[in-house]
């Protein structure tokens, strides 16, 4: 293949990234999935261990897919987690107990694990091949908007589908879930960029110098990541229970969770813009202050006030997604660059693991306004503990 057709095709991996993105993330059922698996007589505390066990599977695989995937290509990896993805949302059609369904969660646990940082890899390698100058940042922010876009429209489809039934979701999201498989095949792995396989044990050190032995900055971010990740993510999963607790129509989570998805799309297609405007320490301050005001706010605001302070975790999500995940990429080598997004992942569902199950348990028992504002004091002593470290450095933290 000659370097104009190479260069070419490389440039092809944009558009199908972003593509790739916006089906990963069109799971119809998600917006409903509490009241579904509510439906087939779980409790919220069971949903919170399915979620543990699903973190728990990704502990296991996460960063050894990982590694196999800068081992043996990214691509190669990207196709069979989607494979495998797929299968795990066939397990959707005859799930009708927590064992059928903690099988599920395993499946997906596994593909996701294959999955994992595979396409940010293959993003920034390939505009490593194609010579791009200056911050990758917005290239990462317009994958970030696919995904949430995604979100976005499959959350509409989902309160149209649960009109007719609540079921119907599960069913539509077996079929789409095939989409990301034949997208991950059109891709072409950029040249070179992998790591070497005659010693494991050298890659290993390489990999722990590299995140947590060459620079606190680069330690302290992927600590943020990992923290703030894990902040939106289990709000995702408090979100359902609230919405009932405020006696709004299953049929109305989709428009609403749609709503969030599309803030979460606007601030991570502006993030690095809006990180050039304000400079990298107040970014931190509002990711790490994003997530008291939601909590809090949610747990405190009478009646639907409330609903006021979810855009918090959107606005959090958005740009945590991108400022510090391109702050990590772009300070580790390109050869591991899907082991140390895998790394990131793993850190958030280690996190649930430990307080998945107990949310669950105190939105059973306590309620949502209980275990919001529970939430909201860990985050502002998760301030003083994570962010501030990483405030401190901040003469030698730079996004670009």
């Amino acid at each position: 293949m000659d370097t104009a057709t190479y260069q070419h095709k490389l440039k092809s991996n944009l558009p199908k990234l972003y593509a790739f993105s916006f089906f990963q993330c069109f799971l119809v059922l998600i917006p409903v999935v509490v009241p579904y698996l509510q439906g087939k007589g779980l409790t919220l505390e069971d949903v919170f261990l399915l979620q543990a066990i699903f973190g728990a599977t990704l502990i296991v695989s996460d960063a050894p897919a990982g590694y196999l995937a800068d081992l043996f290509g990214r691509k190669r990896s990207l196709i069979i987690g989607s494979v495998v993805l797929a299968l795990g949302y066939q397990v959707l059609w005859f799930g009708e107990t927590f064992v059928h369904f903690a099988i599920w969660e395993v499946i997906l646990g596994f593909g996701l694990s294959l999955q994992s940082g595979c396409d940010v890899a293959i993003l920034y390698n390939t505009l490593d091949e194609l010579g791009t100058n200056g911050r990758k940042a917005g290239f990462l922010g317009r994958r970030i908007t696919a995904q949430t876009t995604g979100e976005g429209f499959a959350s509409i489809l989902a309160s149209v589908l649960t009109v007719v039934s609540l079921a119907l979701p599960a069913y539509v999201n077996a079929l789409t879930s095939w989409i990301p498989v034949f997208i991950a095949m059109t891709l072409v792995e950029p040249a070179g960029q992998r790591m070497s396989r005659t010693s494991h044990l050298e890659n290993f050190r390489a990999i722990a110098r590299a995140l947590f032995g060459h620079s606190k900055m680069l330690t302290f971010a992927i600590l943020n990541f990992i923290f703030y990740g894990f902040a939106t993510y289990c709000a995702v999963w408090m979100l359902q229970p609230y919405w009932k607790s405020l006696g709004i129509p299953v049929a109305v989570f989709g428009f609403l969770w749609a709503a969030n998805s599309f803030a979460a799309a606007l601030v991570s297609r502006f993030a690095h813009a809006i990180e050039e405007k304000i400079g990298s320490t107040t970014s931190i301050v509002v990711i790490a202050l994003l997530p008291i005001v939601g909590y809090l706010g949610m747990g405190h605001a009478p009646g639907h006030w409330g609903l006021a302070f979810i855009l918090a975790f959107p606005l959090c999500r958005g740009l945590n997604q991108v400022l510090f995940l391109d702050a990590i990429n772009t300070r580790v080598p390109p050869e591991m660059r899907a082991t140390t997004n895998s790394i990131g992942s793993l850190g958030m569902r280690a996190l649930f693991i430990v307080f998945g199950p107990l949310v669950g348990r105190t939105l059973d028992t306590q309620g949502p306004q209980a275990a919001l504002s529970s939430l909201g004091i860990v985050y502002v002593i998760g301030f003083c503990l994570i962010a501030l470290p990483l405030l401190s450095q901040r003469r030698h933290f730079r996004m670009e």
